[in-house]
């Protein structure tokens, strides 16, 4: 009896029944802390969906765009300023008077959470930066909260934001280039540098008769016939090896063609130093469909098999000193296997155009160059009288045979034959387009000097041929008798890699 009553005056002390006050006090806000995780935890999962946008992927691209279009960084109190270029760079007007901006463009640092709304939807954007990010999709990212359990929404804005993209980059064909050393994220960030280039006419490149046309037919029907290709069970891709002496178009014609297709171009060097295999097939895999996919001289990064690797120089009694390391061509850290596992293998992707360039189509690898990989391969030759001819009437269109030209107040009929007189002075197929085309820049005003000029002019660069000739065979030469004992056929390797 005394036990009981000692427990109970126990029970009734202050002490006590405080003790036991934030005992449960302690544990209803435990129980609540839990409750309130599991609530948000329902709440997110019920109530939004989330995305991210990778740089270097297109699709980062398009809601940067829809993002500066509707002015939501225009609170921004951080910008990054360069000079206006032909670099892409989504910036913000100065001024809201001025279409152009000015001299600079004005980047925001978009380092801050943005909430808007969008048919009459809530959206939170932030973004995060990667510096030195060497194999994903670029070096920051874009995440974004739309407030809605329903799909269809992120699908409407994202289709929305590439059809403004699309209407904003369709007066200029967008070149696509992979991030470099100097890129603020590092090596091989995919696809980070866009550059736009104005659209050129398909009538402005001179070429052989017929073969632009038949190339762009050639490309149009490819990407129409989708479908096709899939019921045949034929994978969707084609490739173009375009090749031919340096400035005879070919570059130009793929810019063309891009224009004319409304396609955007992602060009690579293979010979950069800075894509290897696992970049190469990241940067090729986020390349949309109905694209172009450029490699420009891709003779460059290695040669046939069969022509083996360059023997080295080693030090001798007639060459004691080790050689410079620039003698020797670096060599790609892209394999050959990598590059084919790009082009056709598992590893490809399907809806793209591939184009290759070269200078030298013998360098090529057989395995490169067989159907299925190469479909077409196009050769580009050194200028006819008729291309010649061309040329001169595109840069004097006014003195087409017997035209109307102006002189003085008056009009009059010119019967002599400007454009025949140049093309018949430029012998056939001795000199490249480019080269026609850098002399006609010196008289692009005066079309008569132009024509009567160029006899002239043919005579000095043949000349100065015939020199440049005569030095490269005493270098020859010379390398000759200088690893002469040594082993070394110091005759085939170029005077540019010795001196």
């Amino acid at each position: 009896m005394m036990n009981l009553s000692f427990l109970v005056s126990f029970l009734l002390q202050p002490q006590f029944q405080s003790s036991i006050k934030l005992l449960v006090f302690g544990a209803v806000v435990q129980a609540g802390g839990k409750f309130y995780t599991w609530l948000v935890h329902r709440i997110k999962f019920k109530y939004y969906i989330t995305a991210q946008f990778d740089q270097g992927n297109p699709a980062y691209e398009w809601i940067v765009l829809f993002l500066t279009e509707e002015k939501i960084w225009n609170r921004s109190r951080s910008f990054r300023v360069v000079a206006r270029s032909s670099r892409r760079e989504w910036g913000v007007k100065a001024r809201p008077d001025t279409d152009n901006g000015g001299s600079a463009e004005y980047v925001p640092i978009y380092d801050e959470e943005q909430l808007f709304r969008w048919r009459g939807y809530w959206v939170e954007i932030s973004r995060t930066t990667h510096p030195h990010q060497r194999h994903g999709g670029g070096g920051s990212n874009i995440h974004m909260v739309i407030y809605t359990t329903d799909m269809s929404v992120l699908s409407s804005l994202v289709e929305e934001a590439k059809l403004r993209y699309l209407k904003v980059s369709s007066p200029h064909v967008m070149v696509h280039t992979m991030g470099d050393n100097n890129s603020p994220y590092g090596h091989g960030a995919a696809w980070t540098q866009v550059k736009r280039k104005a659209r050129r006419p398909l009538e402005s490149i001179i070429l052989q008769e017929g073969l632009l046309d038949s190339l762009v037919h050639d490309a149009q029907e490819f990407l129409s016939k989708e479908e096709w290709y899939l019921q045949a069970g034929i994978p969707h891709r084609r490739g173009y090896l375009l090749h031919g002496p340096p400035g005879t178009g070919k570059t130009s014609t793929i810019y063309a063609l891009a224009g004319e297709l409304g396609l955007e171009i992602y060009s690579l060097s293979l010979g950069s130093g800075t894509i290897d295999d696992a970049i190469l097939q990241t940067a090729a895999s986020s390349i949309p469909s109905k694209a172009i996919f450029l490699i420009e001289d891709i003779d460059c990064a290695f040669r046939a098999r069969e022509d083996g690797d360059p023997a080295y120089p080693v030090p001798n009694s007639a060459f004691p000193y080790p050689p410079p390391p620039q003698i020797f061509t670096k060599k790609s850290p892209v394999t050959l296997s990598g590059l084919l596992n790009v082009i056709d293998g598992i590893g490809s992707e399907e809806g793209k155009l591939f184009f290759a360039t070269t200078n030298y189509i013998d360098h090529l690898d057989a395995a490169l160059l067989r159907p299925g990989r190469i479909d077409r391969k196009i050769e580009y030759k050194l200028a006819t009288r008729k291309q010649a001819e061309a040329l001169f009437l595109r840069f004097f269109p006014q003195y087409s045979n017997k035209a109307l030209v102006a002189s003085g107040d008056e009009k009059v009929f010119d019967d002599r034959n400007l454009p025949a007189i140049f093309s018949e002075a430029i012998p056939e197929h001795e000199f490249t387009t480019a080269e026609l085309q850098g002399y006609l820049l010196l008289y692009k005003e005066d079309a008569e000097e132009a024509a009567n000029g160029i006899p002239e002019w043919v005579k000095q660069e043949r000349s100065e041929r015939l020199e440049k000739k005569k030095r490269e065979e005493a270098a020859k030469n010379l390398r000759a008798e200088r690893f002469k004992g040594s082993g070394i056929n110091g005759a085939n390797t170029p005077a540019s890699n010795l001196f």
